[in-house]
């Protein structure tokens, strides 16, 4: 039996040595076809990424907390919206050219610059050394990532050539050969390599898709072709595969794990297929045995089957338990009755689809996909993050994600399938409610209201959840929509007030700055109850280099000279002269804020009487001017801000409602805190600095309370952060110093919250890799 088994493995073997290749006129069109074919997708796919690329970057940006980070990605997202009309002409351009090249057997410049040995390296410029190196990395993964179907079409093209063996960067249609020319594409940014490094990472994955299909149509028409019909994917490893797993892991028998970065988000049934054949640390390596899986799960096929009619009618029997869950949500709403569809929300009901008899006799693959959804709403349900009523919305999904993922295993995979999207994009909408989750809030309602959509409309068609994605996204817009108008109207006025405060600042040091104990009081008290008011004003409408404000700062020096003792006929007569001017400045000023007649008529008597006190001190002595009565101070003139409040060392949170029109704002100030309190050194200072446009805060209130807030609008002059929330019609205006205080004694804190979906995907995959 065993003489039988090994004859049959060995009539399914390949021997490439006895390979007859096509004639050299044959292989030569089955190459340019190959060629063109691959130029065309290639060039496609380039111009399909645009889009991604651009909102990729603009996301990185977002993120960040860097802000050269912020303005790198920027910068290569505007050079790239520029120039890629370019970068898709060149990339046609340099793919023939090095095809060409690798055809007819020739190394190109630019290859015998990645293939140099470590001397000749460190004869090539810095930048040139950073940009092969990442050419060449970037080549590795995408060989790593297409390597089922490249070693195929490898051995296939390595036939057409007439070669035995072949190593990849040998090979025309190779990683190497697709990277090369998208290096030579990039020049065409005429960047830095920095922002080249930053383009060609971000373009890899949308590569790297488009190369797995172009190499599986490839291969498919090499088997139409007759070039080695029989190759299947049990391939011998090329020259040139990377080195094997270092001495330790070898020693120990354990094959190399997958990267985290890679894991998460990734493809949940290759990593099983991975994690299936590594055995535990300490284990010797042995031949996979049937049931050596981890526990609760089904060991994975080594294919994809067809749809057969056990797939066929278990979908049709979980269609059913669709409708009946549709049926009892709509009972419960007319008869009154509890919700008892979202009692079930949070119910795991695909553990109990899985024990009972309804999935006895379907496919390990379909088995399998059981499990790992189950897991993945398993830990949606145990994510004590997520709002109880968000569970059971998302609950009411089990039964149609588990029929996605059965049709359409891209669901795994793709980070961008539009259930996955779906699910994350009603995670980000939660943000807003935090833990409390208003189920009248016509978002919810919305949300709720697409759920039952899916569940009475989804069959097997997965075009649904684009249809329920895109309805999702335009009620999320047209929210987002009224909260940015609110939120321009909430900065308008902060502009404005901000404005003011600045313009109030810069005249009351005007005003101080020429405030003396030799200034009498009633010049004092005008100067600081209506002239800090004039110069504000004047600030606001033409700024400190104005004529009128220059005038208005000119008429304080006079007036304070002319209440000074004058000593001698010409300072006299210079008082006599400078008076009409004087008192024409002082009514133009005072116009301007609308003092009221009686006000000046005041003043003006007062300054008659310090005139003539003036002109008599320089007669008779200092002693006539300190004779003139002078008037007590006002407290609210010599109470400064901080005599107004008893704090502590700390400083305490100082609140100030405004309401005008239908905007409400609430500023948040810190007054009294000593210098020590808050420096730019404190970490929760630099939390707050590393904040940005569109980050979630979410502030403990008084009652226990807990509301979240989105930073819309950053002062460019003072740093104050300006806070909404689409929920609510009052905004947050913030100091930074009261922000920092907040995160600092626990009143607030950064909402730094992964989508829900994929916290469960990492949680799954962190779950296995245990296992």
């Amino acid at each position: 039996m065993e003489a039988n088994m090994a004859a049959s493995a060995l009539n399914n073997v390949v021997n490439l040595n006895e390979r007859r290749p096509p004639s050299a006129a044959e292989s030569s069109r089955m190459l340019n076809d190959c060629r063109e074919l691959a130029m065309k997708r290639l060039t496609g796919s380039l111009r399909e990424m645009l889009g991604d690329i651009e909102e990729d970057l603009f996301r990185m940006a977002e993120s960040s907390y860097d802000r050269e980070m912020q303005n790198l990605y920027l910068e290569v997202r505007g050079k790239a919206k520029e120039k890629w009309p370019k970068v898709e002409v060149a990339f046609s351009r340099h793919f023939v050219d090095v095809f060409n090249h690798k055809m007819r057997g020739e190394m190109d410049t630019a290859m015998k610059t990645l293939a140099a040995s470590t001397q000749e390296l460190r004869l090539v410029e810095e930048d040139d050394l950073a940009e092969s190196i990442a050419t060449q990395e970037l080549a590795a993964r995408l060989r790593e990532q297409n390597e089922d179907e490249w070693s195929l079409l490898g051995e296939r093209v390595a036939l057409l050539l007439g070669r035995s063996e072949l190593k990849d960067e040998e090979n025309p249609i190779s990683p190497h050969a697709v990277c090369d020319a998208l290096k030579r594409a990039c020049d065409e940014i005429e960047s830095s390599v920095r922002i080249k490094l930053v383009l060609l990472k971000q373009v890899e994955q949308h590569v790297s898709r488009a190369l797995h299909g172009i190499y599986a149509d490839l291969n498919s028409e090499m088997v139409r072709w007759n070039v080695l019909p029989e190759l299947r994917s049990a391939y011998r490893r090329p020259v040139n595969y990377p080195a094997a797993p270092p001495q330790a892991a070898r020693a120990e028998g354990i094959p190399p794990q997958p990267s985290r970065s890679e894991e998460a988000g990734g493809d949940l049934l290759a990593f099983l297929h991975q994690m299936m054949q590594v055995p535990r640390r300490g284990q010797p390596q042995q031949p996979a045995q049937q049931g050596a899986v981890p526990q609760g799960l089904t060991s994975v096929p080594d294919s994809i089957p067809a749809p057969d009619s056990r797939q066929v009618q278990f979908i049709d029997s979980l269609t059913e338990m669709q409708r009946l869950s549709t049926l009892m949500n709509e009972k419960g709403r007319v008869d009154g009755l509890p919700d008892l569809g979202q009692a079930m929300g949070t119910m795991n009901v695909l553990h109990q689809i899985r024990a009972n008899g309804a999935s006895q006799g379907i496919g390990q693959l379909d088995a399998i996909t059981i499990d790992i959804v189950a897991m993945l709403f398993d830990f949606i349900f145990d994510d004590a993050k997520i709002p109880d009523a968000i569970k059971a919305l998302v609950g009411r999904l089990q039964i149609p994600v588990l029929k996605v993922a059965m049709l359409d295993k891209g669901f795994f995979s793709s980070k961008a399938h539009p259930a996955r999207r779906l699910l994350d994009g009603i995670s980000r909408a939660a943000l807003a409610w935090g833990d409390a989750v208003d189920q009248d809030d016509p978002l919810f309602k919305e949300i709720a209201f697409i759920v039952d959509r899916i569940q009475s409309d989804f069959e097997r068609d997965v075009a649904v959840f684009g249809d329920a994605l895109n309805l999702l996204n335009a009620v999320l817009a047209e929210r987002d929509a009224l909260a940015e108008d609110m939120a321009e109207r909430s900065a308008e006025i902060m502009r404005r007030r901000e404005t003011e405060e600045i313009a109030w600042i810069v005249a009351g040091e005007a005003v101080m700055r020429r405030l003396s104990s030799g200034v009498p009081q009633g010049v004092r008290r005008f100067l600081l109850d209506h002239w800090q008011h004039v110069l504000k004003e004047l600030h606001i409408r033409h700024g400190e280099e104005h004529h009128a404000y220059l005038s208005a700062t000119a008429m304080m020096d006079d007036l304070i000279w002319s209440v000074s003792p004058k000593t001698g006929s010409d300072e006299r007569k210079q008082l006599v002269n400078t008076l009409p001017g004087l008192l024409r400045a002082m009514h133009h000023g005072l116009d301007v804020v609308n003092v009221p007649e009686d006000v000046r008529a005041r003043f003006l008597d007062e300054l008659v009487a310090l005139h003539s006190a003036a002109v008599k001190a320089g007669l008779g002595g200092a002693e006539a001017l300190a004779a003139l009565p002078e008037l007590e101070p006002d407290e609210a003139t010599t109470a400064g801000p901080a005599a107004q409040y008893s704090v502590n060392p700390e400083g305490e949170l100082f609140i100030t409602r405004i309401s005008e029109n239908d905007v409400q704002i609430e500023e948040v100030a810190l007054v009294g805190a000593a210098p020590s309190a808050a420096t730019a050194g404190d970490a929760c200072m630099q939390q707050v600095s590393a904040l940005g446009r569109g980050d979630w805060v979410e502030f403990r209130q008084d009652e226990g309370q807990s509301v979240r807030a989105r930073l819309s609008w950053v002062s460019p002059q003072r740093g104050l952060f300006l806070f909404t929330n689409p929920r609510s019609p009052r905004a947050t205006s913030i100091s930074q110093e009261a922000l920092a205080y907040q995160f600092r004694t626990g009143l607030a804190r950064i909402v730094t919250e992964m989508p829900m979906f994929e916290r469960a995907v990492n949680g799954v995959l962190e779950s296995l890799s245990v296992n």
